[in-house]
């Protein structure tokens, strides 16, 4: 067993410099970053998951538990902590050595070297013969994920399910591994499809499962509606009170539904319950980068509900945090500098204010602030491509349409550039927030071109829908419980053009499409109401009105 392992592995072993010569210790295995936190709480999971562990003691045993259960919800560094603490009631407990691998996943510098220690020494065991056949079923799959990517890794758990039946994470891993998401119609792609029936089956026999209606509604959280699913977010925080990153998935589903009180209701509960943590446990949000998240997903919240002074507020205290010293390579201190860091600025972004544009500028961060993070995260690539296109928002306020064909032009370059970094984003571990914040300067960009059509000689002006169009087809719904990056729905740049040419119906559709995609959203109401008082449609205008004035229940 062991040589069929290594035999697979031999190459990547030999570039994580795993064959080295001085022995490890338990602590070699345990991210530095973990070891300095205390020893974890433990959380209640009602009806959580359940497995028979190999280990020396009831408290390691209790401790993967809690590990695994924290795994799937998505909470990795609390995770890890309970992995850890496994490890030192019993060095050789092998689901904690899986478990830390499983949840340091994400290539990380910080995390990285201790992986690759706990990986050598899981095949270790696995070679000694310890843990039961479903235990080493589970680290086979882990070690297939590893060196074959997602779909060999779903095979081999779909293995491990028809040798254990009666285990349910073997399942759930086989959707999140094999799940492919929805088509460019929004339609589940046949694999989607797959994964979803398969938990779904699973939920009708343990309805009240919190695992199992997370991994539901986590590989659904995509979908271009979820409003059929928000009973069973809701009823997941029932479940299981108090748990933070369930909370995060609650806000996600209200605030794609439309109720953007409840969802920044909900994300404020998150973030809380974060915050709490990082209190008890003497921690900062370059441990917590779920705090970033959920923060971020509230202030954006209170955007899109038409509570501009708060979010604004809010933003600017979220951005203005300093950077942990010696962390700038975590998780939490990346996702503060591709999402927190650039808020302020795509909050006026999305509003029409006519000082929006120089409030965005003033509040980016200079190029030299940000130059001693460039060794250690790829942000800087977007921060820089906003700021292109915030010049380019700048000069056509200004009238200035020919310098802004030249800033265009320097959009353009600054893109082909920052494509050729996507393998490193890919080797960094910062793949996600890359892609999120290309694709978002995509949409960028081609609304940015579509303002300077609609500023320019009213010959050219056809141009702006087409350029409206190619932003708003670009747009996706918001990804992986993230927040938006682009903060305004695209299509309500079409409703704007067609506004401006006269053509109301056409203009009513384009907002309407607009609400499809952020329902709504509080700025694209406003205006449909406008194009309902034009055109004397007072009752439809009266209805507009009443949902803006409930936008902040909660």
């Amino acid at each position: 067993m062991r040589w069929m392992f290594l035999k697979c592995l031999i190459p990547w072993l030999l570039a994580a410099n795993l064959f080295a010569e001085n022995a490890t210790t338990v602590d070699d295995a345990i991210p530095a970053v973990v070891r300095a936190l205390p020893q974890p709480k433990v959380q209640d999971f009602p009806n959580g998951l359940q497995m028979a562990i190999t280990a020396k003691n009831e408290a390691a045993q209790n401790a993967v538990i809690q590990g695994i259960n924290h795994l799937h919800g998505g909470w990795e560094m609390e995770a890890t902590r309970h992995f850890a603490h496994a490890l030192k009631e019993d060095p050789n407990c092998l689901m904690a050595y899986w478990g830390i691998i499983m949840s340091t996943l994400t290539p990380s510098p910080e995390t990285g070297p201790t992986r690759n220690i706990a990986t050598e020494r899981m095949l270790d065991l696995v070679d000694q013969g310890i843990g039961s056949e479903l235990e080493r079923g589970l680290c086979y799959a882990l070690i297939k994920y590893i060196q074959e990517g997602p779909q060999a890794a779903a095979n081999a758990f779909r293995k491990v399910a028809r040798d254990s039946p009666n285990d349910l994470q073997a399942p759930i891993f086989i959707c999140l591994f094999s799940r492919s998401g929805y088509d460019i119609i929004g339609s589940p792609t046949p694999d989607q499809q797959a994964a979803e029936e398969i938990l779904t089956k699973l939920l009708e026999k343990n309805p009240d499962h919190p695992v199992l209606l997370n991994a539901l509604l986590t590989i659904r959280a995509e979908a271009p509606d979820l409003s059929a699913s928000l009973p069973l977010a809701r009823k997941l925080v029932q479940l299981v009170p108090n748990y933070p990153p369930y909370f995060h998935l609650l806000g996600h589903y209200e605030w794609r539904c439309g109720n953007h009180g409840k969802a920044a209701s909900a994300f404020g509960k998150a973030a809380s319950a974060f915050e709490k943590w990082m209190q008890q446990n003497n921690a900062t949000n370059a441990d917590c980068p779920e705090w970033v998240r959920s923060e971020c997903y509230r202030i954006t919240a209170l955007n899109s509900m038409g509570d501009a002074a708060n979010a604004l507020a809010a933003a600017n205290k979220l951005a203005k945090l300093p950077l942990v010293e010696g962390r700038t390579s975590s998780a939490g201190m990346r996702l503060m500098l591709w999402e927190a860091t650039t808020l302020p600025a795509r909050i006026h972004l999305s509003q029409s204010e006519p000082d929006s544009i120089k409030k965005a500028i003033a509040s980016l961060a200079p190029p030299a602030t940000l130059k001693p993070t460039h060794a250690h995260s790829l942000a800087y690539w977007w921060i820089d491509g906003l700021r292109l296109v915030l010049e380019g928002r700048r000069l056509i306020d200004e009238g200035k349409l020919e310098e802004t064909q030249h800033v265009l032009a320097a959009i353009a370059q600054h893109g082909e550039a920052m494509s050729r970094t996507q393998n490193a984003a890919a080797e960094s571990g910062e793949r996600s927030s890359w892609t999120r914040a290309f694709r978002a300067l995509e949409v960028y960009a081609s609304e940015l071109r579509g303002l300077a059509a609609m500023a320019g000689p009213q010959s050219g002006i056809g141009s702006a829908y087409n350029w409206f169009s190619s932003a708003a087809d670009r747009q996706q719904p918001a990804s992986v419980l993230m927040p938006p990056m682009v903060l305004y729905p695209m299509a309500g740049r079409i409703g704007e053009y067609f506004t401006k040419i006269g053509k109301a119906d056409d203009a009513t559709d384009a907002y309407l499409r607009a609400l499809e995609m952020e329902p709504n959203h509080e700025r694209i109401l406003q205006s449909l109401k406008k194009i309902y008082l034009s055109a004397g449609k007072e009752e439809d205008a009266k209805r507009i009105d009443e949902q803006i004035k409930h936008l902040a229940d909660d």
